[in-house]
């Protein structure tokens, strides 16, 4: 575990939004340049890379010399989150994670900007991505908006391990960014999707015992609150049979992923896929007693494995 390089000043010499932006990095060598452009708003940006042997850091490095740079073996998400936490020394008091297959936007920073100039009592703040599919931004068929907790007051929330990521635990109120990031989430293919899908569906094994164990709390369907109502959907398909069939019927005619053309036909049909392989693990794991493998090597962040690498998200959600 080390660092490496001092980070500097906005290179506009203009006052930036005082938000440290801390980048989780695996094997990013191709989407990482892009990522860091979209922050050069950040005076101080980091990244924690588990081990990349493709080029990575130098390749960011070269691209932005001021970036700060520590290295920490992967455990899990919620692990690394809370490593990054207590290791870089965020040089503000306002933290936003991204992957390196995430760009930031000139209105979602602003809206930040202003957010966190007059926080109220709020330590942090769900943000939404744009899943971008065969060029094309598949609004429905990926559930917009799907909220994640990347923005967070230093010292205010921690994460814990949920299924394949993570989950917050914030010890206060929590708003939303309205404005959303891109999320180019199959910039290394769709056979680099499939792989990393793999990961997730044996790591969702754990995660559906657990659901299943947990109260149902129907009341949850009809609130406003949109991360509420997700996460029960999520304990009743933990209950229920016919997973693909379901995800497809969900995700393609109630929520309208037809209206996504055929990128967003294919997409759906990829999704219901991922959730066969879960129900044939949970098959599996039923008849043999199998627990979840723990020999898939680290994930790769944000992006894909290395190579069956492995973000619910931030506020307990797949990251498609």
């Amino acid at each position: 575990m080390s660092a490496s390089r001092a980070g500097g000043a906005d290179s506009g010499g203009t006052a930036a939004p005082p938000i440290t932006v801390i980048i989780l990095t695996f094997q990013e060598a191709s989407n990482i340049v892009g990522c860091l452009e979209s922050v050069r708003w950040s005076d101080d940006v980091v990244i924690v890379d588990s081990g990349s042997t493709d080029g990575t850091v130098e390749t960011a490095l070269a691209a932005a010399p001021q970036v700060r740079v520590f290295r920490n073996p992967f455990v899990d998400f919620g692990q690394q989150r809370n490593w990054a936490l207590d290791t870089v020394a965020p040089r503000h008091p306002w933290v936003l994670f991204l992957d390196a297959d995430e760009r930031t936007t000139p209105a979602g920073v602003a809206e930040m900007a202003r957010l966190v100039a007059d926080p109220g009592d709020r330590v942090g703040y769900f943000l939404c991505g744009r899943n971008y599919f065969l060029g094309r931004w598949i609004r429905h068929c990926q559930l917009y908006p799907s909220w994640q907790l990347r923005l967070l007051r230093v010292g205010r929330v921690r994460y814990r391990k949920e299924g394949h990521g993570q989950r917050e635990v914030a010890d206060g109120p929590l708003g939303h960014v309205t404005e959303p990031y891109d999320h180019l989430n199959v910039s290394k293919g769709i056979a680099d999707w499939i792989a990393r899908h793999n990961h997730y569906s044996t790591a969702e094994i754990e995660l559906v015992a657990r659901l299943r164990g947990e109260p149902l709390a129907p009341g949850d369907l009809f609130t406003l609150d949109g991360v509420r109502r997700r996460r029960f959907l999520k304990r009743l398909l933990a209950r229920v049979g016919c997973r693909p069939a379901i995800q497809f019927v969900y995700t393609y005619l109630l929520r309208g992923g037809f209206l996504d053309g055929y990128p967003g036909f294919i997409y759906c049909l990829l999704r219901c896929a991922h959730e066969m392989h879960i129900t044939a693990k949970l098959a599996e794991s039923a008849a043999f007693g199998r627990g979840v493998p723990t020999d898939h090597g680290p994930p790769r962040l944000g992006g894909a494995p290395a190579p069956t690498g492995a973000g619910p998200r931030d506020a307990g959600e797949p990251r498609g």
